[in-house]
């Protein structure tokens, strides 16, 4: 494995410590708000992309064809800027940022050791009822099943294929997130919350 693939793996793996938005209290000092130093890493995150686009410089790490489009770095950020601020809700945000931070890796090892193509479905399925459950958020089990389930087709379906602009790490926070923020909508409340 070369140098830069490392490093996106490396990067995959540590990018849940971004989830620490979720620990912060509201006021992170009296005049500084979780929300504007989110704000603020985000946007200094997006004058660094499209600077980069501009120049034409290639960070570490990126693969050649991301060198005119927006970076997988950017996308995965994206992501997770959509869970924070539209989704909001921490039982969706949580379980669908780690599946796509350590499950696109896994996924990637998979298909070059030539395992099973179930692996990163069944890997993503029990992460995501790992993080539901250290989480304690949803009540009933059959709605963490049910959860799971329907995250894990959603991601793993949009993990192989390539869109030439679009990356597998917004892809598998997005349609995930959809999801589950229809299923939620039509479960009964009880069973959902």
């Amino acid at each position: 494995m070369d140098r830069g693939a490392a490093f996106r793996r490396a990067f995959h793996i540590a990018s849940p410590v971004f989830l620490a938005y979720y620990a912060l209290p509201d006021a992170v000092t009296p005049n500084i708000t979780k929300v504007s130093l989110a704000i603020l890493f985000i946007g200094t995150a997006g004058c660094i992309e499209i600077a980069r686009i501009a120049l034409g410089i290639k960070l570490f790490g990126m693969r050649p064809y991301e060198g005119q489009r927006v970076s997988a770095y950017a996308q995965g950020l994206l992501g997770l800027t959509i869970g924070i601020f539209v989704v909001q809700d921490p039982r969706i945000v949580v379980p669908v940022f780690l599946g796509m931070a350590w499950i696109d890796p896994l996924a990637a090892y998979v298909r070059r050791r030539r395992w099973s193509p179930m692996v990163p479905g069944v890997a993503y399925f029990l992460l995501f009822i790992a993080a539901e459950a250290a989480m304690n958020q949803v009540p009933s089990w059959s709605a963490r099943v049910l959860f799971a389930a329907i995250a894990t087709i959603a991601a793993v379906a949009v993990e192989g294929p390539r869109i030439p602009q679009v990356d597998d790490d917004l892809l598998m926070q997005l349609l995930p997130y959809a999801a589950l923020i229809v299923t939620m909508a039509i479960l009964p409340a009880g069973l959902s919350r």
